[in-house]
């Protein structure tokens, strides 16, 4: 025991690299086990919305009068605009498949990737990654669909962000204040369910 005592007196810097050492195995370790974690967690979520997805374009890829009427309004919306989308990006023309569309088709998929991407609170994410038609198109389908004040926000983001528009441009206060009220104005709202709606008044635009 006293001969264990002397060798930490003399080489303590040692004992010390060592304690430091394990110190910094454990905190490695733990880091390791928190990102597997999230890796895994992250991964779970995104299988799930696959899974997800592949169930709803099968429920929805052969439309009836039946099905949009006893379908519920959210699903049949976002069942169908992920029908569309499939169909789009397995096009080897997209434009003119998306040209090739119904008026009622084009309001649903411009609207669902508006929504989709404005899930988070902000609105400008959707003006800030696409373009002239997707564009245009869901600011259309957004008054058809939308109550008239979320449409009034959609419409001044728009304009901000459109190329074709010289008279206004990007400010960053304003974008701010435009996604604070498309927030404000969205909150517990199904904007889905709208869409849904949409459909049954519409459904031979969407009955092949």
């Amino acid at each position: 025991m006293n001969g264990f005592i002397e060798s930490i007196k003399h080489f303590w810097y040692l004992y010390l690299l060592l304690a430091l050492l394990i110190i910094l195995t454990v905190f490695v370790f733990k880091k390791a086990i928190g990102a597997a974690s999230r890796h895994s967690k992250e991964f779970n979520e995104n299988l799930a919305k696959v899974k997800r997805a592949k169930e709803l374009r099968d429920a929805y890829s052969n439309l009836t009068e039946e099905i949009i009427a006893s379908a519920p309004a959210d699903t049949l919306f976002e069942g169908t605009a992920l029908c569309l989308e499939y169909i789009c990006q397995k096009n080897e023309d997209t434009n003119n498949f998306y040209e090739s569309m119904t008026q009622g088709e084009k309001d649903v998929y411009a609207l669902y990737y508006l929504i989709s991407d404005a899930s988070e609170g902000n609105l400008s994410a959707f003006f800030k990654s696409s373009y002239r038609p997707l564009t245009s198109d869901a600011v259309e389908a957004a008054e058809k669909i939308l109550d008239s004040e979320i449409y009034k926000v959609i419409r001044m983001m728009f304009d901000r962000y459109d190329e074709n528009n010289e008279e206004l441009s990007v400010i960053p206060h304003e974008i701010d204040r435009l996604n604070g009220e498309f927030r404000d104005l969205t909150a517990g709202k199904n904007l889905f369910a709208a869409g849904g709606e949409y459909i049954k008044a519409n459904p031979n635009e969407f009955i092949k």
